[in-house]
């Protein structure tokens, strides 16, 4: 039961900081804040993981999971939770799960019969949030989606660079430090000056840090400690985590079709795993 804590540690984190980004992405834009969360967890992990070292085989496969997870993945996400809201993209972005599924099939793993219940489970969950409900419209589905496949391809660089030998800490710092300079190069400089002043003081660097350097170090962690498919499953609870914390801080209010959307999402990805 203990082996399985850091896995649900994570995946409390990441819906907490989806709650969160929502009024973020809304002042500041995609990439602005997409930026801004780097360079706040960049400055929180740099001087541990310089202590516990970034050297390592994994190193590379790190760096390509920053940016296919961070940059692409992560402004996908938050382009979703801007036009759909917590409710609808979280379990739409969360499909990711079964897609690493089908990935490992076009790489020579065997193709399971539970892949296909699944996926059938997985289009009837995105057919409920498109379908509309609570006020919001589908509009950041397909970004939720793009962001699913993002994240299938970069998080399997994961669980690579730990089986490399690099740590947690600084897998999660090389994914974040890969990522600022990209991102850097799609915003203009006044902007990301102006973010810096209005944020520092503000919830964001804590919310940053925690997302992408506690919950990152938590999944790596749980990866390389309990695999890949198990950390993947537990983290499946962050859709309906996020919906019920949304509704409890008054930021959204559910509706049952988003809420039934979520459990069958969750249940497809717990399906993968027989």
């Amino acid at each position: 039961m203990i082996d399985v804590l850091p896995a649900v540690a994570a995946a409390l984190i990441w819906a907490y900081a989806s709650v969160s980004y929502k009024s973020y992405v809304e002042e500041l834009g995609v990439f602005s804040l997409n930026f801004l969360r780097m360079a706040y967890a960049a400055a929180a992990l740099a001087v541990p993981s310089l202590l516990l070292g970034l050297g390592g085989g994994g190193a590379a496969y790190a760096a390509v999971s920053g940016v296919l997870s961070l940059v692409v993945g992560d402004s996908l996400y938050l382009k979703a939770i801007q036009k759909s809201g917590v409710s609808v993209a979280v379990p739409a972005a969360y499909t990711y799960v079964l897609m690493e599924q089908f990935v490992a099939v076009t790489m020579g793993e065997p193709l399971k019969a539970t892949y296909l219940v699944a996926g059938a489970l997985v289009v009837f969950g995105v057919y409920l949030l498109a379908a509309g409900g609570g006020g919001r419209g589908p509009a950041g589905i397909p970004y939720a989606l793009g962001a699913a496949l993002a994240w299938a391809l970069g998080y399997a660089a994961v669980k690579a660079a730990g089986i490399g030998g690099v740590s947690p800490i600084s897998i999660a710092f090389l994914r974040v430090a890969t990522a600022l300079p990209v991102l850097a190069a799609l915003n203009r400089p006044a902007e990301l000056v102006g973010g810096l002043k209005r944020t520092w003081r503000s919830a964001l660097p804590v919310v940053a840090a925690l997302d992408l350097g506690g919950g990152s170090a938590l999944f790596a962690y749980s990866a390389t400690e309990v695999g890949l498919g198990l950390t993947v499953i537990i983290t499946g609870v962050a859709p309906l985590a996020s919906q019920l914390i949304a509704r409890a801080l008054g930021r959204e209010r559910p509706s049952a079709r988003e809420y039934a959307a979520a459990a069958a999402i969750f249940l497809a990805i717990a399906i993968t795993s027989l």
